[in-house]
């Protein structure tokens, strides 16, 4: 996983930035303005303005707003697992972490009106979508020791099946405003996952049924991880 999450932010500068302290300000500020107001409406413009630098700074950093998007979202990634680690929670196992970092990850973007709307729009995106969907394919390619007992080629399948199907039935609740069960429809993705690494469909469903966070759990990660992001 931790390979997973270094290599998730392809979004960000190609290089080691010349300027640390600049580049910082505008992630920060970037990554503040997603949360706050969307992906729409956090611009190049809006980003600068709030930096107080040009928008040929921004643009330096992320060539296109996906690369924003990707960079953010791998960074959350990232504080995600070091947050979980740290907690020692949730670690019997490759699936039980994955699911537990899926569950953090979804909850954290669905806490408030900013955050959800960029969740809505990104959902809404098939540029974005099928690029997280690659880079969620990997995560699982990498992070899984068990060894798999499909092909290659099914794995892919299955994972940009199930996360595919998760993420329209996702767009479909935000855009209604009705609860969304997490635990649930990310648990079937996570079963299926399993089913693909030798378990059975009894044995995947009674491990993600045990699995699953409760509210008062995911309560202090989801603080952690606002800390963590500084936002």
């Amino acid at each position: 996983m931790l390979y997973f999450c270094q290599n998730l932010q392809g979004g960000g500068p190609l290089a080691r930035p010349r300027n640390e302290e600049l580049f910082n300000t505008i992630k920060k500020e970037a990554y503040r303005q997603l949360m706050s107001y969307g992906y729409t409406d956090t611009t190049y413009q809006s980003i600068a303005a709030g930096c107080g630098v040009t928008r040929a700074a921004v643009q330096n950093y992320y060539a296109s707003k996906p690369d924003l998007a990707l960079a953010f979202f791998g960074d959350l990634l990232s504080v995600i697992y070091d947050v979980i680690q740290q907690r020692g929670i949730h670690a019997e196992n490759e699936f039980d972490t994955m699911f537990c970092i899926g569950q953090s990850f979804f909850a954290f973007l669905m806490q408030d009106s900013g955050s959800r709307k960029l969740l809505f729009e990104l959902t809404n995106s098939r540029e974005i979508t099928s690029e997280v969907l690659n880079f969620e394919y990997n995560w699982g390619r990498e992070f899984i020791a068990t060894e798999r007992t499909v092909s290659e080629e099914k794995f892919q399948n299955d994972v940009t099946s199930y996360m595919g199907g998760f993420y329209e039935l996702l767009y479909t609740y935000l855009k209604d405003g009705r609860p969304f069960d997490l635990p649930t429809h990310l648990g079937r993705v996570i079963r299926a996952i399993m089913n693909d690494h030798g378990y059975s469909y009894d044995d995947a469903k009674t491990f993600v049924a045990a699995h699953a966070m409760t509210p008062d759990e995911l309560e202090p990660v989801i603080s952690d991880i606002a800390n963590r992001m500084e936002l």
